[in-house]
């Protein structure tokens, strides 16, 4: 295990000869079950694990007292004992629910919330939870008032966001599973810049806040970071058995490929920035040897989606109201807290405020991306569609500064960001799964979006993705 981290730059491993060993989340459920390994001191290995890589990830938000939670769910629980991590943004009973932010008291909360109580219901024993960005705004963890949140497979990089610290402890091989959420790539995206799985499942798929359920367009979804895909799969199952929409077919507990499927390849990014190079040569490689497996690849348009560059525009609309809703609901507002926020936070306030005339018009147009998109699948008979997760490579820290000017920051967040908030708005589910790693080393992320619904499909491919290449840890 690397046990001096303090210089940026570095890589930080938290592999060692312990109890964890290099087990996945699976792996360890399946030692504790046997016997051959304790809740308690696989409690112990990680959070040894975790303060080693702690002082460069800066992963870790607030600690629960030692030895976490303890399982709270029945001994067959599919991650009994498993230690996690929860994001902080998620009300669990213990921990403050931050949310990024200097701006709301650290009053740990006296009971989880529905989110919180399905992922404790899959066994995970709760350690700590995780650093994320300012109320979840942005796509990196760097702050106005503390460090930032560091790539574990080089700490000069960003790690992404919003799901940042989940995603460097497990990546980091500290924690083998943890918890994020996705409102506009959160959890896909430091996905693929951390070399892991990460599921957004379809809208509504898993418990949720219900004040989502009442938004116009409700954008955000639940779902954890892994090193496997096993793990997500196995993951969902769990959830699904706490509770489960009657709405949409269940995922189950999805164990391998599948059947050979038509797949539509996305070359293009919504945004006038484009897909870099780096970012798009692996996915078109990863779709040339899925041909090679048997199934079959065409070439998709953002036309064929009936996308353009107003749904860029539309989209940074509804983001700006959902800041300000965000913000108000949980008092940051109040006059003795409002100059605690970050420079970007209180610009989208700002953008939100000026460009509320033209909400409704943006919400309509929003609103029927979903139609749009899953027509698509039906007019050109795909099952699902593959693309680059990320439309730019890992960015250094410094680039994502909420400092900059809020326009530059706003470029330089949307050239990076140009695939993922599809998803979002129309609801459909979507894994980025690692697809090889860029010029500096960092990883890059492939895509798979699919119908609402087609969870299974999508973890199918995951699969047979891993088989062919099987996914780089990062002691490796």
């Amino acid at each position: 295990m690397t046990t001096e981290i303090t210089q940026a730059g570095t890589r930080a491993n938290a592999f060692t000869d312990d109890a964890l060993g290099t087990l996945d989340a699976t792996g360890v459920a399946e030692a504790i079950a046997a016997g051959t390994l304790g809740v308690a001191e696989a409690a112990t290995a990680a959070a040894e694990r975790i303060r080693t890589v702690d002082p460069a990830t800066r992963a870790v938000r607030w600690w629960l007292p030692e030895g976490g939670t303890g399982p709270q769910a029945p001994v067959d629980a599919a991650f009994y004992g498993v230690p996690s991590a929860i994001k902080e943004n998620t009300a669990f009973a213990g921990l403050p629910t931050t949310m990024g932010s200097a701006a709301l008291p650290a009053t740990p909360a006296k009971r989880s919330g529905p989110v919180g109580e399905q992922f404790a219901a899959t066994g995970v024993n709760v350690l700590a939870s995780t650093v994320m960005p300012e109320f979840g705004m942005t796509a990196s963890a760097e702050f106005a008032d503390r460090a930032p949140a560091r790539n574990p497979w080089n700490t000069d990089y960003t790690v992404g966001g919003s799901s940042s610290g989940s995603a460097a402890l497990v990546a980091s091989g500290a924690l083998p599973i943890a918890h994020g959420n996705d409102g506009g790539g959160s959890i896909r995206i430091p996905a693929a810049l951390n070399g892991l799985v990460g599921l957004k499942g379809t809208r509504s798929r898993l418990a949720e806040l219900p004040a989502l359920a009442v938004l116009p367009v409700n954008v955000v979804c639940e779902g954890v970071l892994t090193r496997t895909v096993r793990d997500t799969a196995r993951y969902f199952a769990a959830a699904e058995r706490h509770r489960r929409n009657p709405a949409l077919p269940p995922v189950g507990h999805v164990r391998g490929p599948g059947r050979r499927r038509r797949i539509g390849l996305v070359t293009e990014s919504v945004t006038e920035f484009g897909i870099a190079a780096e970012c798009l040569a692996p996915v078109r490689t990863l779709a040339d040897e899925l041909t090679d497996q048997g199934h079959e690849i065409i070439e998709l348009s953002m036309t064929d989606l009936r996308i353009d560059g107003g749904f860029v525009d539309d989209f940074l609309r509804y983001w700006g109201l959902l800041a300000g809703l965000e913000v108000a609901v949980t008092g940051a507002v109040t006059p003795g807290r409002f100059g605690a926020l970050d420079p970007v936070t209180r610009s989208l306030l700002r953008s939100g405020l000026f460009g509320a005339p033209s909400i409704p018009g943006a919400i309509a147009r929003l609103r029927a991306v979903t139609g749009n998109y899953e027509r698509m699948f039906v007019e050109r008979g795909v099952d699902a569609m593959l693309s680059p997760t990320m439309t730019s490579t890992t960015p250094r820290i410094g680039h994502l500064d909420p400092a900059l000017p809020f326009d530059e920051f706003m470029s330089r967040t949307i050239a990076m960001v140009g695939i993922t908030p599809l998803n979002n708005v129309s609801g459909g589910p979507a894994i980025s799964v690692p697809c090889g790693f860029d010029d500096a080393g960092l990883p890059l992320g492939a895509q798979f979006a699919g119908p609402a619904g087609t969870e299974a499909a999508l973890l199918e491919l995951a699969y047979e993705v891993e088989e062919l290449r099987p996914f780089a840890r990062i002691d490796g």
